[in-house]
């Protein structure tokens, strides 16, 4: 098996699209439903953001993927966090607190989302990009890594411990477009 991480272009938006859908459990589809253009679809929406939108933090210049014998099995997006002295204003109140937690994290390396394709579970991918995150972190001279995370995500969050992550805060997880969901999202940082 050859394993590679490399740097997203513009061509592998939709994986990056599916990749950052995966890690937010359908949050970001949501959002890419409202700014669907008259002949879009929300994933059409999503490439256009992905390519064309800076700002975000998943644009595709944020974007690592891991490839394995090829094909592209996972990724993680993230950068910088800047100071955040108000918050997004676009945004729909469910991601307010998402941004409420990165504003606490002013210096560090955000992970925004890491996600590995299904068929590639279980391999220690996701391992691997954390590493390559930290890596990244280290060269933007970050104080450290974060990462928000659904409380009900047992399996990520005890990955992210085995690594070196500590709780931080917590924010209570809003619905969207009538979702069940957990109760909270979970900040955890590794600092350096």
């Amino acid at each position: 098996m050859i394993i590679s991480i490399r740097q997203a272009e513009k061509n592998d938006a939709l994986h990056v699209a599916a990749l950052i859908d995966i890690a937010g459990h359908g949050i970001e589809s949501e959002f890419w439903s409202s700014n669907i253009d008259a002949d879009q679809s929300a994933i059409g929406a999503a490439r256009r953001l992905i390519i064309s939108d800076e700002s975000l933090p998943y644009h595709f210049s944020k974007a690592h993927l891991l490839v394995v014998d090829g094909t592209v099995a996972a990724g993680v997006i993230g950068g910088m966090i800047p100071e955040i002295k108000e918050f997004h204003s676009g945004f729909p109140s469910y991601f307010a607190p998402l941004l409420e937690l990165e504003s606490f994290v002013s210096g560090f390396w955000a992970v925004i989302g890491v996600a590995v394709y299904q068929e590639f579970r279980g391999q220690g991918l996701a391992r691997l990009l954390l590493d390559h995150a930290e890596v990244l972190a280290r060269r933007a001279k970050a104080i450290g890594l974060s990462i928000v995370v659904e409380d009900s995500n047992s399996t990520a969050i005890a990955l992210y411990r085995r690594c070196g992550f500590l709780d931080r805060e917590i924010r209570p997880w809003i619905s969207f477009n009538g979702r069940a969901g957990p109760k909270n999202w979970v900040l955890l940082t590794k600092p350096f």
